[in-house]
């Protein structure tokens, strides 16, 4: 296991280099959970992690590389006011299954939950393993499954809910 260590993203954070995490995790993550046609338009430049730098956590390999993020905050849907909502998470494929997504989930977790009570995440309604791994931080699957119709295809996420969890 890599020596990792979780810190929260400072407005001197290297923006890049979590680009690039989200980037390099879709292309690998979702190569056969979304259309080929949509993964190719993406570049570094389709996320602007710098926008939610106060509520972001990274895994950092040693000292300095950032090998994982996690985002959250404020419910982003309406019908969700008063939620609290993980926005993103995303660990490099080469640093995955060594509990680093584990890591950034907690930290998340334990700040969601300081102001929100009832936490919510949407998950790829194909992305089956997600959904389980989100299951074991006490997610449960609704059977609200939101609609995206992109010019690639659409896309569906299932909302997942976590209510009461101390």
């Amino acid at each position: 296991m890599a020596d990792i260590r979780i810190v929260k993203a400072t407005p001197d954070t290297d923006f890049d280099a979590v680009s690039r995490v989200y980037y390099e995790t879709w292309q690998f993550a979702y190569r056969h959970l979304l259309p080929e046609s949509f993964l190719k338009q993406l570049t570094q430049d389709s996320w602007h992690p710098e926008r939610r730098w106060k509520n972001t956590f990274l895994a950092m390999n040693g000292t300095t590389k950032i090998v994982g993020v996690c985002s959250f905050g404020p419910a982003r849907m309406a019908d969700y006011e008063g939620w609290g909502e993980l926005y993103s998470l995303y660990v490099l494929p080469h640093f995955q299954r060594q509990r680093i997504g584990g890591q950034l989930i907690g930290q998340a977790l334990k700040q969601l939950k300081r102001n929100y009570a009832r936490q919510y995440v949407r998950v790829l309604n194909n992305n089956l393993a997600a959904q389980r791994f989100y299951q074991q931080f006490g997610f449960k699957k609704t059977e609200l499954v939101l609609e995206d119709v992109t010019r690639f295809g659409t896309i569906r996420e299932l909302m997942m809910i976590r209510e009461g969890t101390g």
